[in-house]
């Protein structure tokens, strides 16, 4: 499986995954991603990922890489670490797939200040399940008023799913607050 390079970001000490597709990995070891070019073109590609924010180092190592080959896995994924994410963030770890939370939450995801593993912070979760649970009555409504058979609108508790939002005590109790009449489309049952 394909790990991840996870980062905290400068911006705002949310967390970022870097996906390395396996073609990257692929030209970052054999090489002859662009072929032959004119005279100044790699020189070129470096000052444009420069200009983008990357370590001049970062930039050559990748330009060499792609067009030489001649990197293992761990070599590649430290060159797509240090040109794609360094410049980025901080605290830049290898992480599996497996131990990353659900990507329910995705923009409510913090690490401790020393970096670590991934954690939902609730704090910034209840207002993304707020807003997931509107767009999905949204969304229902809206196909129920296109249909034939005219469906009525969904009648969602506003005060109560508010409430049980509020008083989530952890990630799977948060997500589990979703209107009654939606559960079977969620497969909540």
């Amino acid at each position: 499986m394909t790990k991840r390079i996870v980062y905290t970001r400068h911006k705002d000490g949310g967390v970022s995954v870097c996906t390395p597709t396996a073609w990257a990995l692929q030209w970052l070891s054999c090489g002859g991603f662009w072929g032959i070019r004119p005279r100044g073109w790699y020189d070129a590609q470096v000052e444009r990922q420069i200009a983008r924010g990357v370590h001049a180092d970062a930039a050559r190592r990748f330009v060499k890489a792609m067009v030489l080959g001649g990197c293992n896995t761990q070599e590649a994924y430290a060159i797509i670490r240090d040109r794609d994410c360094a410049h980025l963030g901080y605290h830049i770890e290898l992480m599996n797939y497996d131990e990353l939370p659900n990507r329910w939450f995705r923009n409510a995801w913090k690490r401790s200040a020393n970096g670590g593993p991934v954690d939902v912070d609730l704090r910034l979760a209840r207002p993304l399940q707020w807003q997931h649970v509107r767009a999905a009555v949204a969304a229902e409504n809206k196909t129920r008023a296109e249909s034939f058979d005219a469906n009525r609108p969904v009648a969602a508790d506003w005060e109560q799913i508010r409430s049980a939002i509020r008083h989530a005590r952890d990630e799977e109790e948060l997500r589990r607050v979703w209107p009654a009449e939606l559960h079977s489309s969620r497969g909540l049952g």
